[in-house]
């Protein structure tokens, strides 16, 4: 079974070791998310799987801006769950302020801009299939990922700058999580790592060994 586009769990130890868990999260997220995302917005190669087919080129998908967004906003909330524990919009909002720092620096319209973004966009996409009064794509004329705009209270994401943003954010993060000295985020990192994720291989093996419903004859 593949956990991630380049691990099988049968490739992995019984017991992961953090750095084993940061490997996969890294994998998985990267390889199964944000890089789809940035390929679906700006073409590229795909990525081989050991032993899979060998990478190709993909074009950019025309009218696909809003099927990146429902790629790449969740990342935003994965962030946040290693940040703040409590509800998903002050989880969300805490991973904005993480992967976007520049964006959110103490200002008056930071919590303005927050709550468009997870009202709008977040929220929109996920519970109505479309974002909100408000937000909309387009290209942030200071070259960034997005913006808000506090006159019409408006917010603009870029679905071709969004995946780079966020890959580059997950680079970084990853070695933040590597950092010893982050023992918070480090333990909430794994405590969030092992809700999700079967440790034991030994465990998946057995539950592909649940036997088949009989058939009537």
């Amino acid at each position: 079974m593949w956990v991630s586009y380049r691990h099988q769990h049968t490739d992995l130890p019984a017991t992961l070791s953090f750095e084993d868990k940061i490997d996969v999260f890294y994998a998985q997220t990267f390889g199964w998310q944000l890089h789809i995302a940035d390929l679906i917005a700006n073409s590229g190669a795909t990525l081989e799987a050991p032993g899979g087919r060998p990478s190709y080129h993909v074009d950019a998908i025309e009218h696909s801006g809003f099927a990146v967004l429902h790629i790449c906003l969740s990342y935003l909330e994965l962030v946040g769950s290693m940040i703040e524990t409590h509800g998903s919009k002050k989880r969300f909002k805490a991973g904005a302020r993480h992967v976007f720092p520049n964006h959110f620096h103490g200002s008056s319209f930071d919590e303005p801009f927050l709550e468009r973004l997870y009202d709008g966009a977040r929220c929109g996409l996920y519970h109505a299939a479309r974002t909100r009064q408000r937000v909309g794509l387009g290209e942030p004329h200071d070259g960034t990922a997005l913006m808000y705009i506090p006159e019409d209270d408006r917010v603009i994401i870029s679905p071709s700058r969004l995946p780079t943003a966020l890959i580059t954010h997950l680079s970084q993060f990853k070695l933040e999580l590597l950092d010893t000295k982050n023992t918070q985020i480090r333990d909430e990192f794994v405590r969030q790592f092992d809700r999700g994720f079967e440790q034991h291989p030994s465990a998946v093996k057995k539950a592909a060994k649940v036997p088949k419903a009989r058939r009537h004859p």
